[in-house]
């Protein structure tokens, strides 16, 4: 066995990282930063320009009601000829919807390149966690997701800090309010920017051959089973996510009157807590096993949230939303690792489509939309409590599903010292 401080060291993961999986750490990077640059200010600037909350609600849920047509039939494309070429349209398709919404924002247009945005997050959203799969050893996939989830959270810092220091300072300049149109749209297109930067690396991304020649579909009863069990709490969590996440910015702002520079420190000091997090739970798994590490995080983060639907103390809020984010996140790469390893290795892109369906019919498509509507008629505290219903489902048939499936890595853990064949 390992030594501990080899076992727990990440100088030789990265090490045993293939180039491919390191393309698509950067890739991860310059999106991740832009991704939370938008997430603090998008339903601002449309809140700005005089939208209500249930276009705003609306807008944020067509791009996944898109994964939901198309997610299928590119997974099963991906499964077969190999997922290059769907990553790097997937990453340049989303700069061109985002700024065509930086640009023309009326209702409409706004719609319609959100179906564009659906298509992109098709390709780069189902398509992640297979690669991640197809180039990590049973070794170092804990890590490798870990690291990828740490990069995705760490560089939440960056865009948030950003994304909020950037309105205040061109208010300043310009004379007007850090809520106004204009510093909300100029910073919006420098998050575009780190989106065709993040574009690039993808070129970098080797094919993938194609994983064999039966059908990724399940083709027993049992197979049938076992994709229902692996996507239904996903897909409670994922709507329960889809109520409250996409707008906690128009809560700060609106419960608390915090403004956008506040709202970007406060986000940004949650993604670094989340990712120092995330580095551990390879560590715990070994020791909870995955199943009960998800199940654990997720449970602790329900007190949190119900502090953060009914309470109106502003510090007591804070602290509540970072340890949320903090014990319902840092479980995450465990998560993605194990569904993936109950499946074969030919219906892995399959599969993650059909996650990222259903969990965008809830987390993008039904959750905003309802959440929208509910906080018209009973403001957040009604949406947040639905929140805490659907965690609460999800984890406990989580925990129902795959609380007896072996996990024979927690006995027999290896240092990662090796890549695996490109």
């Amino acid at each position: 066995m390992a030594a501990p401080l080899a076992r727990w060291s990440y100088g030789p993961v990265l090490r045993s990282f293939t180039p491919t999986a390191r393309a698509f750490l950067a890739y991860t990077l310059f999106n991740s930063i832009g991704f939370d640059m938008l997430n603090l200010v998008f339903n601002l600037y449309l809140h700005s320009l005089g939208h209500g909350r249930d276009l705003i609600g609306l807008v944020n849920g067509v791009p996944s009601i898109a994964v939901l047509l198309v997610g299928l039939p590119i997974g099963i494309w991906a499964d077969r000829i190999g997922y290059r070429p769907f990553l790097v349209a997937g990453a340049f398709l989303n700069v061109v919807a985002l700024g065509g919404m930086a640009l023309w924002p009326a209702p409409a247009a706004l719609i319609g390149f959100s179906i564009l945005r659906g298509l992109a997050w098709a390709c780069t959203w189902v398509l992640g966690p297979p690669l991640l799969m197809a180039e990590s050893t049973p070794q170092n996939r804990v890590h490798l997701f870990a690291v990828h989830s740490a990069i995705m959270m760490g560089s939440g810092f960056i865009g948030s800090l950003l994304a909020g220091s950037l309105p205040e300072a061109l208010a300043a300049r310009w004379q007007v309010g850090p809520s106004s149109p204009g510093p909300l749209r100029a910073t919006f297109g420098v998050a575009i920017a780190f989106m065709a930067a993040a574009a690039l690396p993808t070129l970098l991304i080797r094919s993938q051959a194609p994983l064999g020649h039966r059908s990724p579909l399940p083709q027993t009863r049992a197979e049938a089973r076992l994709f229902l069990r692996l996507l239904l709490p996903s897909a409670l969590i994922a709507f329960g996510a889809g109520a409250m996440v996409v707008f906690f910015q128009l809560f700060f702002n609106l419960r608390f009157g915090m403004d956008p520079g506040e709202i970007g420190i406060l986000f940004a000091l949650g993604s670094v807590a989340t990712a120092l997090a995330t580095l551990v739970t390879p560590r715990l798994s070994q020791r909870l096993g995955k199943v009960r590490t998800v199940v654990v995080t997720e449970l602790a983060s329900i007190p949190f949230l119900l502090l953060l639907a009914y309470s109106r103390h502003l510090p007591l809020v804070i602290g509540a939303y970072y340890m949320r984010q903090v014990l319902m996140n840092m479980a995450s790469p465990v998560s993605s690792a194990f569904l993936l390893e109950q499946v074969r290795p030919d219906q892995r892109a399959t599969l993650t489509s059909l996650h990222a369906m259903l969990g965008s019919l809830g987390r993008g498509g039904l959750g905003p939309v309802v959440s929208g509507w509910m906080q018209v008629r009973w403001d957040f505290t009604g949406a947040f409590t639905l929140t805490t219903v659907a965690y609460v489902l999800g984890t406990s048939l989580f925990y129902l599903f795959f609380r007896n499936v072996p996990e024979p890595e927690r006995v027999r853990a290896k240092a990662p010292t090796e890549a695996p064949s490109p």
